[in-house]
């Protein structure tokens, strides 16, 4: 099957269940509760969301979320480029302070989130969208505290292993293989997935998948057995194991749980 391969940098939706498994991504992220509370944990930090806080999470931070306490809100996840000539200076940092609360900064703030989140669940207008994140990350500048990120920070193994395994989520991966990509014994890879992250490798990896297949299914307009492809799943039957075994519903049934009509965005690229 040939995959698509479609522009968009940007992905604007309402989420009701977020990811418990700790991971990183080369995109920028903002979760923005509007009922219930989070726990986020990021880069070794936890931070208690309620509505009204947004939290920026940077490419390259590995977080997850507590899910002991059911949640909707508003997720955005968009690439760099997305920040126009901010982006890349915005790639050598890191926020101090993640977590801003709407209200306490300029209306700007407040008036860039209305109209990026009012994109919901269509297909984004992506021109307009960096317009106002570029604003967005400008006004909120200071309030992030923003420190050069620590270069030694990446080498750690833990990180490595996350971001290769993030990276080549849609190919064949082994612990042996990602082990010697990383020049390390596959027993000593085993050894830090379990102790840092509490599983196994084929675990993780399959919680990855099914993270990148849940959006996926939300946004695009891709079949199920593309959607299974894509995320890295050799059978339909075991796309729909797995997926059942973590979600509680077959990936059809979440599709239409969560449809946003016609007009779904289109699939992002596999570079996340």
């Amino acid at each position: 099957m040939t995959q698509k391969r479609l522009e968009n940098r940007c992905l604007i939706y309402n989420y009701g269940r977020l990811s418990r498994f700790e991971h990183l991504h080369s995109r920028f992220e903002i979760v923005a509760p509007t009922s219930g509370r989070i726990l986020a944990r990021m880069d070794g930090k936890e931070y208690a969301l309620v509505p009204g806080d947004m939290l920026v999470v940077f490419p390259g931070v590995p977080h997850s979320y507590d899910p002991a306490e059911s949640s909707e809100g508003f997720m955005l996840t968009f690439h760099s480029e997305m920040l126009g000539d901010l982006g890349q200076s915005m790639m050598e940092v890191l926020p101090a302070q993640p977590v801003v609360h709407l209200c306490a900064h300029d209306r700007d703030v407040a008036y860039c989130f209305e109209r990026l989140t009012e994109m919901s669940g269509s297909r984004v207008d992506e021109p307009l969208a960096q317009a106002y994140l570029t604003l967005l990350f400008i006004r909120l500048t200071d309030a992030l505290k923003l420190q050069k990120a620590d270069p030694a920070a990446s080498k750690e193994l833990l990180y490595l292993a996350m971001q290769y395994m993030s990276q080549n989520l849609s190919q064949p991966l082994s612990i042996r293989q990602t082990a010697h990509e990383l020049g390390v014994n596959s027993y000593y890879l085993s050894h830090v997935l379990n102790e840092r992250l509490h599983m196994g490798f084929r675990a993780y990896l399959n919680a990855l998948r099914i993270e990148r297949a849940r959006r996926y299914l939300r946004v695009t307009t891709w079949s199920v057995e593309e959607v299974a492809a894509a995320c890295g799943f050799l059978t339909l039957r075991t796309f729909d194991r797995v997926f059942l075994e973590l979600c509680g519903c077959t990936p059809r049934d979440f599709r239409k749980s969560t449809a946003v009509g016609r007009d779904a965005a289109p699939a992002p690229r596999s570079r996340d």
